[in-house]
C-alpha cells in the first residue's frame, strides 16, 4: 500500500468478526481502549491478524504502519528478535514452576541496575496490580488512608470510585488530581499543603498533552517529603521512554517507589513495583500475592529487553523520530489552517484538535479514517514511537497526515473549527 494515496478499505472480515466478538466477549474486548468506538467505527479495522516491525496487518490482509503500539507495550515494535529469542530459548524449561525460578533473581537485579533508587522489586501482571501493592504498602507504612493520584492508574475501585459497581464511599479516600494545565498545578500543591498529614502517597503518572517542567516535579517532591507522604511515579507508560531510568531520570527527581509495566517487557504480560530495600521489604508484612507474577517467560523478555535498550541507542532514536513527527506536522497544520496540533513529550506524541473533548472526537474521527485509508493506524490522542520505526516510516506518515487534512479540509470539516 502507498500510504499518502488514499483507498476504500476492505473490512469484510474485521466487521464479520465484530459482530460474532460481540456475541461471546464480555465487553466486546479485553480492554476498553480497543473498542471501535475509540477508532473510526466502520471506516478503520477490528482485529488484527499479525504484526513485525513498525507495520501490522489486519484481518483483510491491509497492511499499515502502527503507532498505537499495543496501547504503549510493543516498545520495541512486533516480534522483534530479543523477545522473540528471549521465548524461543526459554520455553522448553516451562512456563511458572512450583518454586521460585532464578530469572526472578537475573530480571530484578538487571532491571535495578537502570531505576534510580531501586534496591528490590516485586513483579505482578498489570498495571493496575503493581499501583495497587504500591498503594496498600504506603498506607502500611503510614497508617494513613487518603490518596493523590494524578492521570489514569488503572481499573481499581480506588481509581475508578465514580463508576458503576464501585462502592460510593471508597471516594472519601481518593483525590483525583488533574494536571492538564499549568492551573492544575497549585491545586495540587494546595491539596498536600492542606491534608498532608493524612494523606499516604501521591500516585503520580506523567500527562500526555503537556510537558511538565522539572520544577514543578521537584516541588511535589518537596512537599511530599515535608509531609511524610509517598511519592510513587506511576511508570506504566512512560517508563523506558522519556529516558532509560524513566521520569526520575527525565526530571532529575528521586521517587521513593516506582511501578512499571508495558514496556517493562516489550509486550509480554509484567508489570512492577520497585524502590528501596527498606521500603520494599515491609512488602513482607502484607496480603500481596499473585500466582503468575513468577511466569518466567514474560521474565526472561524483560531481562532481554533491558538489554536491547541499554545497549542500543533506543531512548534517543524514539525521541527524535517523535521530534521530527511532532515538528512536521504542525508545520504542515500550520500551513493549512487545520486546528490539529501535536503536543507533548517527543516519543509520545499527543494528537489535538480541540482542548473540548467532544470538539476534539469531532476531528479526531475523521482524521483517523483517512489516515487508515493511507495505511497508518493512529489513537485519536496519544501515539506512540517505537523501537522499530523508520525514518521512512515518519516521512510515510506525515505526507499521510497531510493528505488526511486536506481531504478533510475539502470536505468542508474544518469551516467552524477555532484556529
Amino acid at each position: 500500500m502507498t500510504t499518502h494515496t488514499s483507498q476504500t478499505l476492505n473490512l469484510t472480515e474485521s466487521l464479520s468478526l465484530h459482530q460474532e466478538g460481540e456475541k461471546y466477549i464480555a465487553g466486546f474486548t479485553q480492554s476498553m481502549m480497543k473498542k471501535p468506538e475509540q477508532f473510526a467505527k466502520g471506516h478503520f479495522p477490528v482485529y488484527l491478524a499479525k504484526g513485525q516491525g513498525s507495520k501490522v496487518t489486519d484481518v483483510d490482509g491491509n497492511e499499515y504502519i502502527d503507532f498505537i503500539c499495543g496501547l504503549a507495550a510493543n516498545t520495541l515494535g512486533h516480534n522483534h528478535p530479543a523477545v522473540v529469542n528471549a521465548i524461543t530459548e526459554n520455553l522448553t524449561n516451562g512456563l511458572i514452576h512450583s518454586l521460585p525460578a532464578p530469572v526472578e533473581i537475573k530480571t530484578a537485579k538487571n532491571l535495578i541496575s537502570i531505576i534510580p533508587g531501586a534496591e528490590k522489586v516485586r513483579f505482578f501482571k498489570t498495571g493496575a496490580d503493581a499501583n495497587s501493592a504500591a498503594i496498600r504498602l504506603t498506607r502500611h507504612l503510614t497508617g494513613r488512608e487518603e490518596i493523590v493520584t494524578i492521570g489514569y492508574n488503572g481499573w481499581h475501585d480506588q481509581y475508578q470510585f465514580d463508576t458503576p459497581g464501585v462502592p460510593e464511599g471508597i471516594q472519601k479516600y481518593t483525590h483525583r488530581m488533574p494536571l492538564f494545565t499549568p492551573m492544575d498545578e497549585p491545586k495540587i500543591l494546595e491539596l498536600l499543603e492542606s491534608r498532608g498529614d493524612k494523606i499516604a502517597a501521591v500516585l503520580m503518572s506523567v500527562p500526555y498533552n503537556r510537558t511538565l517542567t522539572a520544577d514543578f516535579v521537584k516541588t511535589v517532591r518537596q512537599h511530599c517529603s515535608d509531609k511524610g507522604i509517598y511519592l510513587v511515579f506511576d511508570e506504566v507508560v512512560t517508563g523506558f521512554r522519556l529516558a532509560l531510568g524513566g521520569a526520575q531520570e527525565f526530571f532529575g527527581v528521586q521517587a521513593d517507589l516506582v511501578t512499571l509495566s508495558k514496556g517493562i517487557a516489550a509486550g509480554m504480560p509484567l508489570s512492577a513495583v520497585a524502590g528501596p530495600s527498606d521500603t520494599l521489604s515491609r512488602m513482607d508484612e502484607l496480603q500481596v500475592s499473585t500466582t503468575f507474577g513468577g511466569e518466567m517467560l514474560s521474565l526472561e523478555v524483560c531481562n532481554a529487553v533491558i538489554d536491547e535498550y541499554k545497549r542500543t541507542d533506543y531512548i534517543e532514536r524514539i525521541a527524535k523520530l517523535g521530534r521530527i513527527l511532532k515538528e512536521e506536522v504542525n508545520a504542515i497544520s500550520a500551513s493549512l489552517g487545520t486546528p490539529l496540533n501535536v503536543v507533548g513529550y517527543d516519543p509520545i506524541p499527543m494528537f489535538l484538535f480541540a482542548k473540548n473533548p467532544v470538539e476534539h472526537v469531532k476531528y479526531a474521527e475523521p482524521f483517523l479514517a483517512e489516515m487508515a485509508k493511507r495505511g497508518v493506524l493512529m489513537r485519536r490522542e496519544v501515539n506512540f514511537i517505537s523501537g522499530a520505526h523508520t525514518e521512512e516510516d515518519i516521512n510515510v506518515a506525515i505526507q499521510a497526515v497531510k493528505a488526511s487534512l486536506e481531504a478533510m479540509k475539502a470536505n468542508g470539516l474544518f469551516e467552524n473549527a477555532a484556529k
